[in-house]
């Protein structure tokens, strides 16, 4: 994960086997792993070797930085057992990007650069058929996860063979065990094996903000959630740990564990910024009153001093898109968990930028300002799929949402990888599902396309003329098959900072366009 031009995270785990006469070995003593990665699928060319121990108390996972690499290299790795060196892991496969310093026209020898988008993935809801769609039949060059993962909950997925053991989250025990299950399901096995990732949202709950989530908080009430007692600080923590154990993430910063919003800096082609909007000091999202937390939070939407990431994180998102415009990249593509574009009373959330109008205007404000052009905004949580062009609301009387003119950027928002939205009755007809989608695009001006049917991912594909967006439905997530479709793509031309007119070229086979446009 995290691949960079000369290094990339590589991650395994590797748990002791009990003895043959059936006795564990004792937790304290450490477990050698070997690691070498090649530039060959038969490991002749090794270019970087090395070992690490690793022990009970990060849960047998190991996570080497593998060093000395070539950019835009396709590489093959794998791990073994020091004492024992035909005890090994499946051989993986992996890349670097290009350098910062790389012509656009250069990155990825000259070839598009293609991210697989894919967000909402809970085990009890469904099998993860989109990971495997994408690892089988789009190959794309990096995976991204644009949060939740894993969900907190235990659902109820026993009549499909999804069973989720124990609780909800609350310890650390807790945590690992749920990371362990979710890596049981193969699509998504394969996909870390052969692909390079880049995660953000380590949410350890849902709605998570800096003091709470919509069922924990510090407070006696908020610490009654779980039978084990424990408090929203001792979650955090828990669930924290646990990520940073289980995700092939860079530890951004040794002095705030919490941390994990980045960019990387691709060439001059583009910048891919990753935020965190539910962990670094965001504010209060959701209060822990069932049914009453949108009243709350509705009362405090507008206020300046509220910030979505933190303001220390904001201060930083305005730094790197004003350094990524002054180094002349052409794309600034930001990766974040929530619905980024204002949408009405009946469809916007209280833990998306909706709740956080002032932290929105603000990054509007300076993308408009400051002219940096080609923004491109890339969201999960909603489980549905929305394509809207980038028109605030201190701006509207600058925008048509026939041409897009006026526009300053666009978003892809993507469905979840199984969850999905009651709003659309995605187990329904799917004519009901495309009503509600038309009904949205005709309520809110700056939405292009909508679609809440079915669960899937979409791909952006990055070129320094054009990003083209392509999203993909999964038939069925009840078992595990490659049963899957393109159901709209979409285009933006350097330098328009809209949709292309017409709106996915007026094909699409589920959801709803805006009448006019196609």
């Amino acid at each position: 994960g995290d691949p960079l031009d000369t290094s990339i995270i590589l991650w395994t785990r590797a748990v002791p086997l009990p003895a043959s006469n059936g006795e564990l070995p004792i937790a304290s003593i450490p477990v050698c792993v070997s690691y070498k990665i090649a530039t060959d699928e038969n490991l002749g060319q090794s270019v970087d070797t090395g070992e690490a121990f690793t022990t009970y108390d990060v849960d047998f996972t190991v996570k080497v930085e593998a060093k000395n690499l070539k950019p835009d290299t396709r590489y093959w790795y794998q791990f073994a057992d020091c004492t024992n060196e035909k005890t090994v892991s499946p051989i993986g496969m992996t890349r670097t990007l290009s350098a910062a310093d790389t012509l656009a026209e250069e990155v990825n020898n000259g070839n598009p650069l293609t991210f697989a988008v894919f967000s909402c993935s809970n085990f009890a809801a469904g099998y993860f058929n989109a990971y495997g769609f994408a690892a089988h039949n789009v190959t794309p060059d990096v995976f991204i996860h644009l949060g939740d993962y894993m969900y907190e909950d235990f659902g109820n997925g026993g009549s499909i063979g999804r069973l989720v053991l124990g609780w909800e989250l609350a310890t650390i025990a807790d945590y690992r065990h749920r990371f362990e299950q979710y890596r049981s399901d193969l699509d998504l096995q394969f996909a870390h094996q052969t692909f390079p990732w880049i995660t953000d949202d380590h949410e350890i709950a849902n709605n998570g903000w800096k003091a709470g989530t919509s069922d924990s908080n510090d407070t006696a009430a908020g610490c009654m959630f779980s039978p084990s007692g424990a408090c929203f600080t001792d979650r955090k923590m828990a669930g924290t740990r646990a990520y940073h154990e289980w995700m092939p993430i860079r530890q951004v910063d040794v002095k705030d564990q919490l941390r994990i919003w980045r960019n990387f800096q691709i060439g001059k082609l583009m910048d891919l910024t990753m935020l965190d909007t539910r962990e670094s000091n965001n504010s209060i999202s959701e209060a822990l009153v069932k049914y009453q937390h949108w009243i709350v939070v509705e009362s405090l939407s507008n206020d300046v001093e509220r910030s979505i990431m933190g303001h220390n994180q904001e201060n930083w998102l305005s730094e790197t898109l004003s350094q990524s415009k002054s180094r002349e990249a052409i794309w600034r593509v930001i990766g974040q968990q929530v619905v980024f574009t204002q949408l009405l009373q009946n469809t916007r959330k209280s833990d998306a930028w909706d709740g956080y109008r002032s932290n929105r205007n603000r990054i509007l404000d300076q993308l408009y300002g400051k002219n940096i052009d080609n923004t491109v905004i890339l969201s999960g949580d909603s489980h549905a799929n929305w394509v809207s062009d980038l028109a605030p609301r201190q701006f509207l009387f600058r925008y048509d949402p026939l041409t897009g003119s006026g526009a300053i950027g666009v978003e892809f928002a993507g469905t979840g990888v199984t969850s999905s939205s009651g709003t659309f009755k995605p187990n329904g007809p799917l004519e009901f599902s495309n009503n509600v989608s038309m009904s949205l695009v005709q309520e809110n001006i700056d939405l292009q396309w909508s679609e809440g049917h079915f669960r899937g991912f979409f791909t952006i594909r990055v070129t320094p003329e054009f990003l083209n967006a392509t999203y993909y439905s999964m038939q069925n997530a009840t078992f595990r098959n490659l049963d899957g479709f393109a159901s709209a793509n979409f285009s933006v031309k350097a330098g328009a900072n809209r949709l292309t007119r017409p709106v996915a070229n007026g094909n699409i086979l589920s959801g709803a366009l805006k009448p006019g446009n196609h």
